[in-house]
């Protein structure tokens, strides 16, 4: 069943009229009812439809209105339901209007509550409270309202700021990880490509001379690898930052122990243990293990101090495995988003080899990175 949502006009104009309704069968059911009464009904019900975009105005009204069916029936009572349209209206008031005419308003509102009291014939005493009562129960009312309203409306501005920096900071980061490995997958691809230009040079200068088209086909292997490593320099190149580190070794799980080191240094009680051949991995999924145990590391250094860490570096025939575990030390549990973008850039890392990488807590404390990257089989 399909639901009908009101807006806030009509939300207003629908209370309006039976605020009207109401008072109009009061007033009749009395038998009082008079042309002129239920004028002044109509005068104090009908501009509560604007009483949100009007609030001062309609507040004046609705007390004219009411101090004009005082007026009517003085000494002989009235309906004693209109006192709900000057709440609604001191409602809106103390909702929507600022210090200065929310006092303007209360006093407004005790001056004409007051003389409509003593027109339908209340007792001072009764003409004295009863202003009171109501002007602070709808001021009062009315601002909690305005209060929170104001406060929910900061709280989901605030909220959607901050999923805009969010979303701009994962943005950037999953773009900084992007230049980093394309300008390491650069400097690895070309190292690979300038090595077969110089073997197909070597191939070529032992060449018999009657090998005249094998000799052509290793100068357009030569030709085209120049091209190759020259358009890859020059799409790095918009890659690059100022904080490209220019002439640093092209970082290799062969030297983990020296990173492992630095990040002992930096305080982490790290154990490492390795096995296999590390040398006989490809230069890119030798580049992407050690990306992977460098963030793991850091990660396990900036969200869980105090903590002891297992790193583990097994590579195969198969596939170079890599698991980083530590026990959470003095921080509490952390979720899979407690480590930013630093996770998603490993995973991509992974995947680019066709590997996978797992991470979240342990049933007994602490966080785990496992990474699976299969190896091409020569």
């Amino acid at each position: 069943m399909r639901r009908i949502w009101l807006t806030a006009t009509w939300r207003e104009v629908l209370l309006a009229v039976a605020l009207t309704i109401v008072l109009e069968l009061e007033l009749e059911l009395s038998d009082r009812f008079t042309a002129g009464r239920g004028a002044a009904v109509l005068a104090m019900t009908v501009p509560l439809a604007l009483r949100l975009r009007l609030p001062m105005t309609v507040l004046g009204l609705v007390l004219a209105g009411y101090v004009l069916e005082a007026v009517l029936v003085a000494h002989h009572g009235g309906p004693q339901v209109s006192v709900i349209a000057v709440l609604l209206a001191l409602y809106a008031v103390g909702s929507r209007a600022d210090g200065v005419r929310v006092g303007v308003a209360a006093a407004l509102t005790l001056v004409g509550l007051f003389a409509a009291t003593r027109l339908r014939g209340s007792d001072l005493a009764t003409s004295l409270v009863v202003p009171v009562l109501v002007t602070g129960c709808g001021l009062v009312i009315g601002r909690a309202v305005g209060v929170l309203r104001f406060e929910s409306d900061a709280f989901a501005e605030r909220a959607s700021e901050l999923e805009r920096a969010r979303d701009e900071r994962g943005r950037v980061a999953v773009a900084e990880e992007r230049r980093r490995i394309a300008r390491e997958l650069h400097d690895v691809i070309g190292h690979s490509i300038s090595v077969m230009g110089v073997q197909a040079g070597a191939v070529r200068s032992v060449l018999r001379e009657d090998q005249q088209r094998e000799r052509e086909a290793l100068l357009g292997v030569e030709r085209t690898g120049r091209q190759a490593i020259g358009e890859m320099r020059r799409l790095i190149g918009l890659l690059r930052t100022e904080r490209d580190e220019v002439g640093d070794p092209t970082p290799s799980l062969r030297r983990v122990e020296q990173l492992v080191c630095e990040m002992r240094d930096a305080g982490l009680v790290v154990s490492l243990q390795v096995h296999g051949d590390l040398t006989a991995l490809s230069p890119g999924a030798d580049l992407a293990g050690y990306r992977i145990v460098q963030e793991a590391l850091t990660n396990a250094l900036k969200h869980a101090p105090g903590a002891s860490v297992e790193a583990n570096v097994s590579c195969d025939a198969h596939q170079l495995e890599i698991d980083v575990i530590d026990n959470g030390g003095s921080a509490p549990c952390r979720a899979i988003g407690a480590f930013g973008h630093g996770l998603l850039g490993m995973r991509e890392r992974a995947a680019l080899y066709g590997g996978e990488l797992v991470a979240g807590p342990r049933a007994d404390g602490g966080f785990s990175i496992r990474a699976r990257i299969p190896l091409e089989v020569s």
